[in-house]
């Protein structure tokens, strides 16, 4: 175990501290996508049955749902007919050309396990200062070491079904009960290096908006309370997606700490968050055949020494 290793303490609410460092050895950069086996995918490939694919990302544009601490998407297009005669080539080929300028966490994303710290440690004990660097990026636990993985079962959990809403209300706390409820009322388990997928509704919820509710989107959501760190790790999966903007409640339950879940899911326990999963065709798909897992396939660019990455994650069934 690393020095620093995060000890007995209580995170919140009385749930007790749990950590993941030093499971895989003392180099460790990729935490519970440890969890994924050569056998974990050949099983999960026998989850296809209709060839379905569904994306779980929403759309990337300026007006893209993120965070307001991050600029908005901007999208330019050089020209409509850029022709290599321009360039003194010989032909007459066009072509069009664009670029785009935006936080690798914008829209559908994964946070990398660098990306939220606390006491001046990242996951697996490494030191903050060294790891992340302003220039380079992060030395350490870097979002491409997961390039190749996050290929595995998924699970859906509809806990806004299960609640008998289209949407949980901004500030709903889910409980490790709701989880474990939703599952039983589903009937599926969630193992070991599942990608489990949290439905809130909240969305869809952002679709069919006002204005004026759209303002406090992002600071009252849905979303995952403190419990449900506990069941998570018990439960050991490899990743999460929730279709909120920080996975977590919004405001958080102690009514005053900004966003206490991130240190101990990413820090503590390694677990790759995912952010902004677009669930609605999925939660569709699932209901109308009643079968809640399906093959999970959701890499991260591999952006070097990246603290996040967009991803377009598949469901496919």
């Amino acid at each position: 175990v690393q020095p620093g290793v995060p000890g007995p303490g209580e995170y919140g609410r009385g749930v007790r501290a749990r950590s993941n460092w030093g499971r895989w050895g003392a180099d460790d950069e990729i935490g519970t996508a440890n969890f994924i086996t050569p056998e974990t995918i050949v099983q999960a490939a026998r989850l296809v049955k209709q060839g379905q694919v569904l994306s779980l990302a929403i759309p990337l544009n300026p007006r893209t749902p993120t965070d307001p601490s991050r600029p908005p998407m901007q999208h330019f297009v050089r020209s409509a007919r850029l022709r290599v005669a321009d360039h003194g080539w010989p032909g007459e080929s066009e072509f069009a050309d664009d670029w785009i300028s935006m936080s690798p966490q914008t829209g559908t994303q994964w946070d990398g396990l660098c990306h939220a710290f606390r006491e001046g440690r990242i996951y697996n004990g490494y030191d903050a200062g060294q790891a992340i660097n302003p220039h380079v990026g992060a030395r350490k636990c870097s979002i491409d070491r997961l390039a190749t993985y996050f290929v595995t079962r998924g699970v859906l959990l509809d806990i806004a079904k299960h609640k008998g809403v289209g949407n949980l209300p901004g500030g709903f706390a889910v409980t490790a009960g709701d989880l474990e409820g939703a599952a039983r009322a589903q009937g599926v388990e969630v193992r070991r290096g599942d990608a489990l997928l949290i439905r809130t509704g909240w969305l869809a919820f952002w679709n069919r908006a006002t204005a004026k509710e759209r303002e406090s989107f992002y600071d009252v959501a849905p979303g995952l309370g403190m419990s449900a760190a506990e069941w998570l790790h018990a439960r050991e999966v490899a990743c999460i997606g929730v279709d909120n903007v920080a996975v977590e409640v919004k405001p958080a339950e102690d009514g005053k700490t900004m966003l206490p879940l991130h240190p101990v899911l990413i820090r503590d326990l390694g677990l790759t968050i995912g952010e902004l999963f677009w669930l609605e065709d999925l939660a569709a798909a699932c209901a109308a055949e009643g079968r809640y897992e399906f093959l999970f396939v959701g890499q991260p660019l591999r952006i070097s020494g990246g603290l996040g990455s967009p991803i377009n994650p598949l469901a496919i069934r």
